[in-house]
C-alpha cells in the first residue's frame, strides 16, 4: 500500500473579514438563487429592469394574466423589441414548458397582437434542462418540438376560452413569418453577473460574498500620483528637523525612512480599497467615506501643532481609530486603509501637514 503525503490546503490569497469569522464560508450565489421562492424571484426580476433600462430605450413589464405571452419587454430605438420572460420554477424549466410559452407567443403575434420580438429569452431561477437547452441550441429541432406538441401544450394551454387549432394558415405562419433562432435562454450565472450591475445586488446577495483582494504593493520609484502626497510628507519631516529632508537624504533620517515607506503602502492600501468598491457600489461610496474621514481629522488638522509632524502624527491616530460603521465597506476598512485615506486628501488638496 502507497503513502501519500496530504498536502495543506492553500488559503485564498484575499484579505480576510471579521464577516468571514463569524458567519464563516458565505452561500455561494448560485446556491442563494437556488433557494429563492417565488415572491424573491418576482422581486429579482424588477431589479433586473433596473439593469436592463441602462441597454435599452425603454423597458415595461406586462402584469396580470393579459401578457400574451410576454413579462418584461424591452425596446430599442427604431421600435424593435426583446422579451425576457422571467417565469418561477420549482424545477428547471422543462421542454414541455417552454412550448407552451413559444406558442403562446407565435399564436399571438399571429393574430397581430404584437410583431415577433428580435430575441425571446427564458429567464429562470434554477436555468433549463439538457433537453430545452439541446432544443434551444437547435432551431430546426425547437419548430418540430413545437408543431408536434402542439397539441398536448398549446391547443387548449395557451387560453381557456378556446381550442387553437393547428391550420394550415397558422402552420404557413410558423413556417415563413417565425425565425425560431430568437428563442434563447440566460443562465442562472449569467443572471447573477447581470444583478450585480444594479444596485440591489449587494443587500439581496450580501456584502460577505465579495472578496476583496490584497493591495499592490508600492513600486520602488513613486509614480506621478504619490508627488503630492509624498511631497507634503517630506515637507512634514523637514519641518521638524529645520532642514531640508527630500529624497536623497531620507536614508540619513531612520524614524522618517519608516514612516515615509509606511505611508506608502497605506496610500496604496486605500487605493485598493477605492478600486474594490467600484466594482459593485454607487460611485460615490469611496468619495463619501473621504468626506467622512475629513469631517473626523479636520479639527485636529486645524488645530495647533509644533511642527508639520507633530500635526501628520496626531491626524494619523484620529484617522486610525474611526469608526465607519455606517459605510458599506465598514467590514473591509483595515487600519492602513484609515491612515491612506488621509493621504489621498492630501492628493486632493484637502490636507496639508505644514502651514
Amino acid at each position: 500500500m502507497n503513502e501519500i503525503d496530504i498536502k495543506l490546503p492553500v488559503m485564498a490569497d484575499d484579505i480576510h473579514t471579521s464577516l468571514d469569522v463569524l458567519q464563516g464560508a458565505p452561500i455561494p450565489k448560485l446556491t442563494r438563487l437556488e433557494t429563492f421562492d417565488e415572491g424573491r424571484w418576482e422581486d429579482i426580476t424588477l431589479e433586473l429592469v433596473h439593469h436592463w433600462k441602462t441597454q435599452y430605450q425603454k423597458v415595461v413589464r406586462c402584469g396580470g394574466g393579459g401578457d400574451m405571452g410576454r413579462d418584461v419587454i424591452a425596446y430599442s430605438p427604431n421600435g424593435d423589441w426583446e422579451n425576457f420572460q422571467c417565469k418561477y420554477y420549482a424545477k428547471q424549466l422543462t421542454l414541455d414548458d417552454a412550448i407552451k410559452e413559444v406558442g403562446k407567443l407565435i399564436y399571438y403575434s399571429y393574430k397581430g397582437e404584437y410583431p415577433a420580438p428580435n430575441k425571446y429569452y427564458f429567464v429562470s431561477p434554477k436555468g433549463v434542462s439538457i433537453q430545452l437547452l439541446n432544443h434551444l441550441m437547435d432551431s430546426k429541432k425547437l419548430k418540430e418540438e413545437l408543431i408536434n406538441r402542439w397539441d398536448k401544450q398549446c391547443r387548449i394551454k395557451i387560453t381557456t376560452k378556446y381550442r387553437i387549432e393547428l391550420d394550415e394558415d397558422l402552420l404557413s405562419y410558423i413556417d415563413n413569418s417565425i425565425d425560431f433562432k430568437i428563442f434563447d435562454h440566460i443562465p442562472p450565472l449569467d443572471i447573477i453577473e447581470l444583478h450585480e450591475q444594479t444596485p440591489y445586488h449587494a443587500v439581496r446577495f450580501g456584502a460577505s460574498t465579495r472578496k476583496r483582494p490584497k493591495p499592490a504593493n508600492p513600486p520602488l520609484i513613486p509614480e506621478a500620483s504619490e508627488l503630492t502626497y509624498t511631497s507634503e510628507l517630506l515637507s512634514a519631516f523637514g519641518d521638524a528637523e529645520k532642514k531640508d529632508v527630500n529624497n536623497k537624504n531620507l536614508t540619513t533620517f531612520p524614524e522618517y525612512e519608516q514612516e515615509y515607506h509606511s505611508a506608502r503602502r497605506n496610500y496604496y492600501s486605500a487605493d485598493g480599497l477605492e478600486k474594490f468598491s467600484r466594482d459593485w457600489l454607487p460611485n460615490d461610496s469611496y468619495t463619501e467615506l473621504l468626506d467622512e474621514c475629513y469631517e473626523t481629522i479636520s479639527p485636529v488638522v486645524k488645530s495647533e501643532h509644533k511642527d508639520g509632524y507633530a500635526r501628520y502624527l496626531k491626524v494619523s491616530a484620529q484617522a486610525a481609530g474611526t469608526n465607519y460603521s455606517s459605510h458599506p465597506l465598514h467590514h473591509y476598512i483595515k487600519v492602513q486603509d484609515k491612515k491612506g485615506l488621509c493621504h489621498h486628501l492630501v492628493n486632493g488638496k484637502k490636507v496639508k501637514w505644514v502651514k
